[in-house]
């Protein structure tokens, strides 16, 4: 592609407008306000959950109820839709509202710490259902730089509620009570269910090609995950051997259903490889940052908080105009994880080299540098996923790509944390086990970045 032609696609961008004209700009509208709805309960569970264990003396779960509803997510998506290969898209979204409602009625409603868990394991169930409707759904309705720019506004909604969502449900906690703040975030999210099926019937679908799941793939999968979450309490050298047993063997499983899932589309199958990579990368980054503030440089929380944003109002911003870097590149999604890497790089130089202000200053611009970088990558792989698909390919694949980002997010935690711990527990100094993270994490982004040219080779 020549510099010429690049500028003229640039010229020729959807307007915003135009993406939310009609019956499936109105779609589009719904599932927006879904997400904003998930994302203000995902900060309220987070925030509220200690209250709850508190006062019904469920301290001892949770760290499991905390987990439960990404665990269960997973293991639905490693599934595959198979299970609801037959359902309608009307039918998938009656089905996963009743048991979101069942779900989140018993966390609102539990008599003890347990019916809490077992609330979020429904509501996980509901979650890893619904996970790729919204990607097929708009991989069907939206094509080229429109699809790019519509997936860029999701992050967008994330903003709102990453920023005020604290302080809100503090307010309702203090004024009814946690129960009250679990309960309000699912009115949002029942509202965009609502709006949703006004307009479901214009989204195309036919009947899912789906694969049937591995027993032995997803039991390897889940293993790994909690075989990679025992290893920083157990500590020392059994928990580094713990730790990349269950790390190696979470990615292995990963890769392999996702190979299974979407089949031989080589192409495809890559991307797919490359959004577990940069989740992980980024999400494991991002949760390190604030780790990396305050126990590696010595500042407050509020150095911890302004780390981790800096990150994530550049993802949301960014994903405005995903499309900028059209004009100079024919790979945005390589730069975007160039830009993830030198976040990372940024912020092992601040742990072992910088001190002071300086470092801080390093930590966070390099996390800004790599929101931009998801904000330019992250459209951009999920829309070559669903790109040219048959509508019988569009939910397995999109479940794929859901499962590929929420695996890896969930293995970022033990990748970075976990190898914070662990180092730890070996009396490794704290800015020396910071930067240990920081630097396995590097070397997850410059993997991505391998895989994102291979990739762009396979579909020049």
């Amino acid at each position: 592609m020549t510099s010429q032609t690049r500028s003229d696609d640039a010229t020729t961008e959807v307007t915003l407008r135009e993406l939310f004209a009609g019956r499936r700009g109105r779609l589009l509208i719904a599932l927006l306000v879904a997400e904003f709805g998930a994302a203000v309960q995902s900060i309220a569970y987070s925030s509220v959950l200690p209250i709850t264990a508190r006062e019904l003396h469920g301290t001892a779960l949770f760290g499991a109820t905390l987990g439960a509803g990404t665990f269960t997510t997973i293991l639905v998506l490693a599934i595959g839709p198979a299970p609801f290969a037959r359902f309608s898209p009307r039918q998938l979204l009656l089905w996963a509202t009743v048991l979101y409602v069942v779900g989140a009625g018993m966390c609102v409603a539990a008599p003890a710490m347990v019916v809490v868990l077992l609330g979020v394991v429904v509501r996980g169930l509901a979650g890893g259902m619904l996970a790729g409707f919204g990607l097929s759904a708009l991989g069907g309705l939206f094509e080229g730089e429109a699809r790019v720019r519509v997936y860029g506004l999701f992050a967008l909604v994330w903003l709102l509620p990453s920023l005020a969502g604290p302080v809100v449900n503090a307010a309702v906690t203090v004024a009814g009570g946690w129960r009250a703040a679990l309960a309000w975030p699912a009115a949002l999210v029942l509202l965009g269910r609502l709006l949703i099926g006004r307009d479901i019937d214009v989204v195309p679908w036919s009947r899912s090609q789906a694969v049937r799941p591995s027993p032995v793939r997803i039991v390897l999968l889940l293993a790994g995950l909690l075989i990679a979450g025992t290893a920083g309490a157990v500590g020392g050298g059994l928990g580094v051997a713990l730790l990349a047993l269950g790390c190696a063997a979470a990615a292995a499983a990963t890769i392999v259903l996702l190979d299974r899932q979407i089949g031989p589309d080589v192409a495809r199958r890559r991307y797919a490889i490359l959004m577990f990579l940069l989740s992980l990368a980024f999400f494991g980054g991002g949760g390190i940052e604030s780790l990396a503030a305050i126990v590696g440089l010595g500042y407050g929380v509020v150095a911890g908080s302004i780390a981790v944003g800096a990150g994530l109002v550049a993802w949301s911003l960014t994903g405005l105009r995903p499309s900028l870097l059209n004009r100079w590149t024919d790979s945005p999604e390589g730069w975007g994880i160039v830009l993830v890497g030198v976040g990372l790089a940024c912020g092992l130089v601040a742990a072992l080299v910088l001190a002071g202000i300086t470092a801080l200053g390093v930590l966070v611009a390099g996390w800004f540098l790599a929101g931009i970088g998801m904000g330019f990558a992250y459209p951009r792989i999920s829309s070559g996923m669903v790109a040219d698909l048959d509508p019988s390919r569009l939910y397995p694949v999109a479940n794929a790509v859901e499962f590929a980002e929420t695996s890896g997010t969930a293995l970022a935690a033990f990748v970075g944390g976990g190898t914070y711990s662990v180092a730890r527990s070996m009396s490794v100094d704290p800015a020396v086990s910071i930067g240990w993270s920081f630097g396995l994490l590097l070397a997850v982004a410059a993997a991505g970045l391998c895989v994102a040219t291979r990739a762009k080779a396979t579909t020049a």
